[in-house]
């Protein structure tokens, strides 16, 4: 008798532990993430609010309801992932959390892309943020990072400021050296990024200053829309902006046909033509 007892009680406990075994909140999963992706969510929420009109999330449907949502031409996970330092994983377990879903993330980052973000993540918490600040304050590089591009995205030079200069304020030099080291430890490339890195220092100015201050512009290179950038009129073409900013016509005929040549490869092309103007501000 007392034996039946037992095993009923048991059995009682595991279906009770099954019960309490539901998914996390989205409060929950975002104290899981790396500080490098808590930063870009806060990147993410402001740029929605600011574009759309969005309000800034106070619960899980109001998370949800952000993870679902295209502000400007930009989805979540362009936003998120794309173009800041979460990975797949940490977007996929933070919109579980926020909608009471159970998805499970497709595995595509390349061995690269794991390698960068396991050195990221070891940096301090002021590294990680900081990271994400330089990358969404450039055009290029938010290029650079949609296109998987590290090594150049770590080496960039722009309008006489560089990577180095934009991290030193938050990172040790050991930190930015071990992030250039992993960045570069295996050679890419994409047509359209080494066809912007390839112009002249005069035509880079002239991207920047063509589009700076542009919403429009930026919101067309944050949702990958490289091409439809280099079309784009405002007061002027792109192409007469750029040629009379200092651009040579063989350079911006290069990066056009980068643009048009790969799908992929497009976003390069967008990303230079943004606010260059904020690149790497310390």
């Amino acid at each position: 008798m007392t034996s039946c007892v037992y095993q009923l009680v048991c059995a009682v406990c595991v279906l009770m532990s099954g019960l309490t075994q539901t998914s996390a909140d989205f409060s929950t999963e975002r104290r899981r993430v790396s500080k490098a992706c808590s930063k870009t969510l806060d990147k993410c929420v402001n740029m929605a609010v600011n574009l759309g009109g969005s309000p800034t999330p106070s619960n899980d449907a109001g998370w949800c309801a952000l993870f679902g949502a295209t502000v400007n031409g930009v989805t979540a996970n362009q936003c998120v992932v794309r173009i800041g330092l979460c990975t797949d994983e940490e977007f996929v377990a933070l919109k579980n959390g926020a909608c009471g879903q159970t998805a499970t993330a497709k595995q595509t980052s390349s061995a690269l892309k794991t390698s960068v973000y396991n050195v990221v993540q070891s940096t301090s918490s002021e590294c990680q943020a900081r990271l994400v600040d330089c990358i969404f304050r450039s055009s290029v590089a938010t290029v650079l990072k949609q296109q998987e591009q590290y090594c150049k995205l770590m080496n960039l030079g722009i309008t006489g400021k560089t990577t180095t200069t934009c991290l030193t304020l938050a990172c040790l030099d050991e930190e930015i050296n071990n992030l250039k080291t992993t960045a570069c430890s295996t050679n890419q490339s994409q047509p359209f990024s080494d066809a912007i890195v390839a112009t002249s220092q005069m035509c880079q100015d002239g991207m920047e200053s063509c589009t700076s201050g542009s919403n429009e512009a930026f919101a067309l290179i944050q949702g990958e829309k490289y091409c439809d950038v280099m079309s784009l009129t405002v007061k002027t073409t792109a192409h007469d902006c750029l040629i009379a900013k200092g651009c040579a016509e063989t350079e911006f005929q290069k990066v056009k046909a980068a643009c048009s040549g790969s799908t992929i490869v497009a976003s390069f092309i967008m990303l230079a033509l943004a606010t260059l103007y904020q690149l790497f501000l310390a």
